[in-house]
């Protein structure tokens, strides 16, 4: 994933900066960190930023889902290898013939960190919750679409009924936004809950959070309970985990390799080619979801035309941003979806770079080129705007990049760096510039109804201005039970996505996790977040 964005609403353009090779000094050595301390290993892990918001139901941001994951729990889990769903805190599942009810049984046994038991009603409640929040769970929200209730059957049996077929519920249900909160957090505020008071029935309880400092796990030692998708049971090898912020890619990298941390996630990419692999262990990977795009947002007066959008995917050069921006550590976009992703096909016919095909295009159009390279018509210029925060980042180098490669057919292509106060100002659909991004990460192809249909306000680009064959592409794979025309259907979205230019993908999005010598492993779940309760120190045995 990238960056995370400014606001739920706003540009997700603040990139990272790339690595200085200066920048690898700075950092005291703390030396075996995650060796025993009092009580128990302890692992020190650099994340990239405080989203302030820890509420498991909330925020979509890649850092605080990975936090969550470790906290709170969900009724099934996916295999990271083979896709497939496993037991968790439901050990048996049904689904109707329609996929309109799902039924779950729960694990005996199960209780949250602060000894309340797990129940049918539990699972009840949560779900409730995170429709009531409505646009503050938009993504919980729109996994919830068509949610009709819970019926509690006995204290450990539960069925939750859609208005309408819902084929994409049961792996919505292994993903962190639709993890079980304890009574005592559920009558907490939003506001609270986001501040930190999560109680979840998780391998580790959120023990301590200083906003912008440090947020403290401690292992729950009654834990005996796990994820048939994690190689793992019984408590977490790590006695506690301690989180640090280190918004700097460049400091992030230098506290790794100096030993200040044992761990940092998500590593920027472009940093990656300093880190020396002797020392630190590298696990990167493409992450499912949606591959890393600029969206065109449809309000505006350019955006609006069709040959307009299909000649930047042609004038686009993705293997060059691979290569000259990412060092060859991303692969580019050929779909919406990432290769990663199931339902992926490969569209490479409308992304193909050809800068000759983007001048026909755009000369058919009426667009003529003016005696300064740009086309005109009707006496306007062809000028496309983005604003982004960081400047001197990656994203910006990636912009410059694009920039080169847009005005070679004709096209100009202006960069407005700018603030993250003024970014938040926006939204994507009143913004007074042409071109966003979103990426988000699901290991399933319903991800697309989230970002690029029209029905949720906050996320969906198309929201007020609805593309029907699209709508009716989404609606269709989430409602077919079928999995060859859930497929189809999938393919077909993303065929209709791409032959008008409503997105243009550049890269696979890459999930990258370090760790230096004093760890054995730290393993990834499904959608490329950490499991803590895999993780292990060096020279323990795999329990």
């Amino acid at each position: 994933m990238p960056p995370p964005p400014i606001s739920r609403r706003a540009l997700l353009g603040a990139g990272l900066p790339l690595l200085a090779a200066a920048g690898l000094g700075g950092c005291a050595t703390r030396g075996g960190s995650a060796a025993a301390e009092e009580g128990g290993p302890v692992l020190h892990l650099a994340l990239p930023h405080d989203p302030e918001n820890w509420d498991p139901h909330q925020p979509p941001f890649t850092v605080s889902r990975a936090v969550a994951r470790q906290i709170a729990e969900t009724l099934v889990d996916q295999d990271p290898r083979t896709g497939e769903i496993r037991p968790w805190l439901a050990t048996e599942w049904e689904a109707d013939a329609d996929s309109r009810n799902f039924t779950f049984r729960l694990r005996d046994g199960v209780t949250f960190s602060d000894g309340q038991p797990l129940t049918a009603r539990s699972v009840r409640a949560n779900f409730d919750r995170i429709v009531e929040l409505g646009p503050m769970a938009y993504v919980g929200a729109n996994l919830l679409a068509g949610y009709e209730g819970t019926t509690v059957l006995d204290e450990r049996t539960v069925r939750v009924s859609f208005s309408e077929s819902n084929a994409q519920f049961l792996q919505g249900a292994t993903t962190q936004t639709l993890s079980l909160l304890a009574d005592a957090t559920l009558q907490r505020t939003p506001d609270e809950v986001a501040r930190g008071e999560v109680i979840g029935s998780g391998v580790y309880l959120l023990e301590d959070y200083r906003p912008g400092e440090k947020l403290v796990l401690r292992r729950r030692p009654d834990h005996p309970w796990g994820s048939g998708a994690v190689d793992h049971r019984g408590p977490a090898a790590f006695e506690r985990v301690d989180l640090s912020f280190i918004p700097d890619p460049t400091t992030l990298v230098g506290a790794l390799v100096s030993g200040q941390v044992d761990a940092a996630y998500p590593l920027d990419v472009a940093t990656l080619g300093a880190i020396p692999e002797d020392r630190i262990t590298l696990d990167s990977r493409t992450g499912s979801g949606i591959s890393v795009p600029l969206v065109p947002l449809l309000h505006r007066t350019l955006m609006k035309e069709a040959a307009v959008r299909r000649a930047l995917n042609h004038a686009t050069d993705r293997q060059a941003i691979a290569d000259r921006i990412f060092q060859g550590r991303v692969r580019p976009a050929t779909s919406v979806l990432t290769r990663a992703t199931p339902g992926w096909v490969d569209m490479t016919e409308y992304l193909r770079h050809d800068p000759a095909r983007a001048r026909q295009i755009l000369e058919e159009a009426g667009w003529q080129e003016g005696p300064d390279g740009i086309r005109r018509r009707d006496g306007e210029r062809l000028q496309i705007e983005i604003r982004y925060s960081g400047s001197g980042s990656t994203y910006e180098q990636m912009y410059q990049l694009l920039q080169h490669q847009w005005r070679q057919v004709g096209i100009d292509f202006r960069l407005a760096p700018t603030t993250p106060a003024q970014m938040s100002e926006y939204s994507i659909y009143d913004a007074p510039y042409d071109l966003s991004s979103w990426s988000q990460g699901r290991n399933d192809p319903d991800v697309l109804r989230v970002v690029y249909s029209s029905f949720y306000e906050n996320q969906s680009f198309f929201f007020g201005r609805p593309v029907r064959e699209i709508d009716d592409a989404l609606l269709a794979m989430q409602r077919t039970v079928h999995t060859g025309k859930r497929a189809e259907a999938a393919a077909r979205a993303q065929r209709l996505i791409l032959r008008d230019g409503y997105s243009i993908p550049l890269f696979d999005s890459v999930g990258t996790i370090g760790w230096g010598r004093e760890v054995a492993t730290i393993p990834f779940d499904a959608e490329l977040k950490p499991s803590f309760a895999g993780a292990r120190p060096a020279g323990q045995e795999k329990p």
